[in-house]
């Protein structure tokens, strides 16, 4: 089965297989479809449900914790559909963020921002305004809005 037969199965008009969305209209279909959230869950399936042949897909474990089918961590990372060519190669992987970051995102955590010691909005609880840079707040505070 080609790539392009399992998307149209996946991503209709009216429903997201992925994200078990109901598309009504069409707004709500294109706003669905360009979210984080969607490219996220979309990510996250084809990690899972590789179409090249690579790693086997990553079993998901059943309720008494034991994999059907195991596959030598040593050899492959299913998460992250990688071979091994060692076992200091797979610890070296495993160790690392691009693993560390999949799997937090399979686990439904969201990824931590970059510590920048930066916010992403700034509010002036006074004014009731939400400022997107630290510029954008210290101008507000000089400014004639803010001095009223």
């Amino acid at each position: 089965m080609k790539s392009s037969d399992i998307d149209q199965e996946l991503f209709t008009e009216s429903y997201c297989k992925v994200c078990s969305a109901q598309l009504i209209s069409e707004s709500q279909r294109v706003a669905h479809y360009e979210s984080r959230k969607h490219a996220s869950k979309v990510r996250l399936y084809y990690m899972l449900h590789p179409i090249d042949g690579g790693c086997p897909a990553k079993k998901l474990r059943s309720e008494n914790g034991s994999d059907g089918d195991s596959v030598d961590k040593n050899k492959c990372c299913t998460l992250c559909n990688m071979s091994f060519t060692s076992a200091v190669v797979a610890e070296s992987h495993y160790q690392g963020k691009i693993h560390a970051k999949r799997l937090k995102l399979l686990l439904g955590e969201q990824p931590a921002l970059k510590a920048t010691g930066l916010k992403r909005s700034y509010t002036c609880n006074i004014c009731n305004v939400t400022l997107n840079s630290i510029e954008q707040y210290h101008a507000h505070l000089k400014g004639s809005k803010h001095q009223t």
